[in-house]
């Protein structure tokens, strides 16, 4: 669970609790008045009878009616749990076994005994679930060890049967297994024969505990319609094994119980259960995660579905546990607040549907009941105090206690609570987005669960006779709009920031239909339903973020640049991401993990990590001044940008062509801010089953998937740059990692620096014929502008020019022009020839394209078929030859200006067909 989940804030302890009196929430009455007044309010119908025994001074009798009250009263609408589902909640979570988020999925328990015993276990569903790994750990606290045979076992060697949906099937032995050991926390296992499995003793692990971890390399391999593991391995005596899926890479050969970062603990069979702390080794959230009750909904769910007393006894008692461990105080200050105020929001949010179903229980005893509800009261009174961290903490902080003042109209305080979520809900969208509607914090993930959950808190709001104004519609409208233009073609998010794969499609119809925004509804319904958005393309200043969009298909193209920055910001500014033909090619790598992990570390804290120039060995400052300078939007193209002094050593601007047949070139320029060498380093990262190869000559990366598309990174100057293959990981989801390789590119140099770039994907395998080769530009430098020759394989040959400022005309290969950017292109359709800001292109001395006055932007696209389409910012149909634009076109038969077919008149090859209004 990545969404809502770093921990910012630790306010308590559970080594202050101490409960809450009876008499401070009941009340006490005396002499005919209430000496101490009461949380509850007794002038709602049904608590007579319970008043009465307050008034007597029977607290035991008030928590029999108190109960009986809630046992009868009628249904509320109790909101939703977090989370419907939990992998293992139900078989594992009564024993107090918990795995935090998706690090390792619960599958099955395997029972090995005396005799050598080979079991095959079905572990489909976490194989096609992304994992290519497996754990395994006890099951009971005993003193029974386990023993499964390794790889480097002779024989009974683990396999990964797999049968592909095309009926053929491949068995795999792992490539890596070992075990760890809390007794030897740094001695590495990879060698051995054997897995050893074993825990026992309190607590969440003693010297004795060890756990195994297996590892399959899938890469490459056709689609999985079933999998089968089978190991092979024996114990002193009849022993339970629970295995899990596992989504991280590691080496045999340096792991250890000291650098493993761990998921699951169990304090199985301990009289305490839950010490709701932080194990050793654990992830950093596991401590914030755990008291958010995650597992309530699934064990909820077992009781209502089945009548189980056992699963309603458990979460009672796990409740009441957490509640006696670390959530029971008797003050005004910190009362309810552990572990934080995001965790308390959580919690309560799953405790009052868990409530809803739990109040009818027979296990549910009178004085379980009045703790929970102390608990539930505790809760509300911080959250009404409380406008702790970041957007999402408040947003979740406020939409809880809500939901608390509708179920709970008992507590007295509830119509208190009620006004302040309101008001700071109406409210929370002026300090949450930038004016032009992008979100404060800089990741998808957590935008999207922002925005969804302004959608529940409506929806519930709506239920219970409440509505938010039309101004924080309008200005949820603007963040949904902007949650819709950064999500891929697929539907699917980026991936910025603190995030992992999402689809965001649910999210983008619910807002479509809450908002009635029928463009938001064609995106979340891939053109089901609703009204194509009018627009590809879009600029986001405030949020200083740009993407390029040839529209909204799955095989559409796309590119995003960002020099965002905020919460959960990575230092990756002027990193673009790259998708196109229905997969992401230049993606974000993820984040892994909120915990000193290497890995994660590299992936949030380097820039290294990103498809964007690091500078001196250095990571960037995401906070520092920066800025996209412009952005040109045109049916054929678009034209970005930007600049950055995130790095200490230069100023990086970056300049990016997107053309939406599927083509970049970007262009960098470092400008040192002192003298001296500086080293600038180029890096484009792809996903871990891109299988790249770096050509030598042309320095050119290239990925090699098996199926679907691919892209070729072709650098401009082979010849000066080291470049290489380097080591990174990918997180394409939270607590899975694996190894992946990207393309660097090395400049060091005394001065400044460019870089020119071509991005060219294909649908199929990459071209290894594709070149770039520098075109020199008269009386410049490439510090003052670039020009490129462009050998494209199969889609034909191009030439690219963009100068860094304003100039007369230049001249490179056959060409000349007077502006700013220029991108001509030939192939079997035609050609397409491209400006921005320029009047005049010139080859071999004959006119290309002629104006008047400058265009702002201009395409040309001139078919074979004589069909010849000119789209431009502020055109107009004209045959006037003192106004028009001339246009080299001599077998033209038809013009279409801006998506409507136009006149146009003949002078030789020149045709004039449209003008600058």
């Amino acid at each position: 669970m990545l969404l809502l989940g770093a921990p910012l804030l630790v306010t308590v302890s559970p080594a202050e609790a101490r409960p809450l009196s009876d008499r401070s929430f009941f009340g006490e009455w005396k002499n005919g008045a209430w000496v101490v007044g009461s949380r509850l309010s007794y002038t709602e119908p049904g608590l007579t009878a319970m008043q009465n025994a307050v008034k007597a001074g029977d607290h035991v009798m008030a928590k029999r009616r108190l109960l009986e009250y809630f046992r009868t009263r009628p249904p509320i609408s109790a909101g939703t749990f977090s989370h419907p589902d939990w992998p293992g909640a139900v078989e594992l979570t009564a024993d107090h076994i918990w795995t935090l988020a998706g690090g390792e999925v619960y599958i099955d328990t395997l029972t090995v005994g005396p005799a050598e015993t080979t079991v095959t276990t079905d572990v489909t569903s976490s194989v096609t679930g992304g994992r290519s790994g497996f754990f395994l750990m006890s099951r009971y606290k005993d003193a029974v060890v386990a023993n499964f045979h390794s790889r480097s076992k002779g024989e009974g060697k683990p396999t990964l049967r797999l049968t592909f949906t095309d009926g053929s099937a491949k068995t795999l032995l792992p490539t890596d297994d070992t075990h760890i050991w809390a007794g030897h926390p740094g001695n590495v296992y990879g060698d051995k024969y054997l897995l050893r499995v074993a825990d026992q003793g309190k607590g969440p692990f003693t010297a004795a505990t060890s756990k195994a971890y297996l590892q399959f390399d899938l890469d490459g391999l056709p689609k999985v319609k079933k999998a089968e593991l089978t190991l092979t391995g024996k114990a002193d005596a009849r022993k339970q094994v629970m295995l899990f899926g596992n989504g991280e890479s590691f080496d045999e050969d340096t792991r250890t119980w000291n650098n493993t970062v761990q998921y699951t603990y169990s304090w199985q069979g301990d009289p305490d259960g839950f010490d709701w702390k932080q194990p050793a080794g654990a992830d950093k959230e596991y401590y914030v995660q755990l008291p958010r009750f995650f597992f309530a909904g699934p064990l909820a769910a077992a009781y209502q579905r089945t009548g189980d007393e056992k699963h309603a006894r458990a979460l009672i008692g796990i409740m009441t546990d957490f509640i006696r461990d670390a959530d029971a105080y008797d003050s005004d200050e910190g009362a309810g607040s552990y572990p934080n105020s995001l965790s308390v929001a959580r919690r309560i949010q799953n405790w009052i549907p868990a409530y809803e179903i739990l109040r009818k229980s027979p296990s549910l005893t009178p004085e379980a009941n009045a703790e929970i509800l102390k608990a539930f009261n505790r809760a509300g009174l911080h959250l009404q105090e409380s406008t702790q961290g970041a957007p999402n903490w408040k947003q979740t902080q406020k939409v809880v206690l809500l939901h608390l003042a509708v179920y709970f109209p008992e507590f007295r305080v509830a119509g208190k609570w009620r006004a302040d979520a309101l008001g700071f809900l109406e409210g929370q969208l002026d300090d949450s987005t930038y004016p032009d509607g992008g979100y404060w914090e800089a990741t998808d993930g957590y935008a999207r669960g922002y925005a969804s959950q302004y959608v529940d808190i409506a929806l519930f709001m709506r239920q219970h006779g409440m509505e938010f104004s039309s101004a924080t519609k309008a200005k949820l409208r603007k963040l949904a709009r902007f949650l819709m233009d950064q999500t891929f073609p697929s539907g699917y998010n980026a991936m910025y920031g603190d995030s992992d794969t999402k689809d965001m499609r649910s999210t983008l119809r619910r807002l479509g239909e809450l908002l009635g925004d029928q463009e938001l509804i064609y995106v979340g319904t891939s053109g089901g339903s609703g009204r194509k958005p009018a627009h590809t393309s879009s600029l986001y200043p405030d949020t200083r973020v740009a993407v390029s969009r040839s529209g909204w298909h799955a095989q559409d193209s796309y590119l995003r640049l960002n020099i965002d920055r905020g919460n959960h910001s990575h230092p990756d500014e002027l990193a673009v991401t790259v998708y196109a033909h229905g997969r992401p090619l230049l993606p974000d790598m993820g984040t892994f993990t909120y915990s000193q992990d290497p890995r994660a570390e590299w992936l949030r804290k380097s820039t290294e990590a990103h498809n964007t120039i690091e500078i001196d060995n250095k990571a960037q400052d995401s906070k520092a001044p920066g800025a996209i300078t412009h952005m040109v939007t045109n049916p054929v193209f678009d034209r970005i940008g930007a600049h950055s002094e995130a790095s200490a050593g230069a100023l990086h601007e970056r300049s990016i062509l997107a053309l939406h047949s599927g083509l970049w070139l970007v262009s960098d320029r470092l400008k040192p801010k002192s003298g001296g060498a500086h080293r600038y380093e180029q890096n484009w990262h792809f996903a871990s089953d891109a299988e790249p190869s770096l050509r030598s000559g042309s320095k050119a990366a290239a990925t090699a998937f098996g199926t679907g598309a691919n892209i070729t990174v072709v650098p401009a100057d082979p010849g000066q740059v080291s470049a290489s293959l380097r080591a990174g990981y990918h997180a394409p989801y939270m607590y899975q990692v694996q190894d992946a390789e990207y393309a660097s590119y090395v400049k060091t140099v005394t001065g400044g620096a460019t870089f020119d770039t071509l991005l060219l994907p294909s649908t199929g395998a990459a071209d290894p014929s594709v070149t770039v080769e520098r075109l020199p530009v008269s009386g410049a430098t490439p510090f003052e502008a670039t020009a490129l020759n462009l050998n494209l394989g199969a889609r034909g040959e191009g030439v690219y020019y963009k100068s860094w400022n304003r100039q007369a005309s230049r001249s490179f290969g056959p060409y000349a022009y007077d502006g700013t950017m220029f991108y001509t292109e030939t192939g079997a359709a035609g050609q397409t020839v491209v400006m921005v800001r320029g009047t005049s292109i010139e080859c071999d001395g004959a006119t290309l394209v002629k104006s008047p006055v400058e265009v702002p932007d201009l395409a040309v696209r001139v078919g074979t078929d004589g069909t010849v389409r000119i789209d431009g910012t502020g055109l107009t149909a004209s045959t006037d030859r003192a106004r028009a634009i001339a246009i080299a076109a001599p077998g033209a038969t038809k013009v279409v200006l801006n998506g409507t077919q136009v006149p146009f008149t003949r002078d030789g090859a020149l045709i004039y067909a449209a003008a600058v209004a």
